[in-house]
């Protein structure tokens, strides 16, 4: 009776989008894939990004969150273009060094998002 719903949790998958470069719909580079992961109930995609924004704030850690609905993927370049500015990206809801992605976690990014 008071077992927690494993509904919504998103698993890691393994080498989907990897090194792949991250830019905003200017063209300005966020960063890479560090990770993509998959909510299996809906099917929903994510892509974890860290690098440029990481490295160049002093202070920042993790990778952010990006829902794929809001991605172009060009799988020839291996480039992803996420269809906001670098700034949202870079301000959005952090991972944080945690990989602990709870469907909580999963709908403040979809909600900062608009999707």
């Amino acid at each position: 009776m008071g077992e927690a719903r494993n509904a919504g949790v998103l698993r890691k998958v393994e080498k989907r989008y990897g090194g792949f470069e991250v830019q905003d719909l200017e063209g300005d580079r966020i960063g890479s894939v560090d990770a993509t992961y998959i909510n299996e109930d809906n099917q929903r995609e994510y892509i974890a990004v860290s690098g440029g924004l990481s490295a160049m704030i002093p202070g920042t850690s993790g990778s952010n969150l990006i829902p794929v609905d809001i991605c172009t993927v060009d799988n020839n370049r291996s480039i992803i273009e996420v269809s906001t500015q670098k700034d949202a990206v870079k301000n959005s809801p952090s991972l944080k060094g945690t990989s602990n992605l709870t469907p909580e976690y999963e709908a403040q990014v979809r909600s900062y998002y608009g999707v």
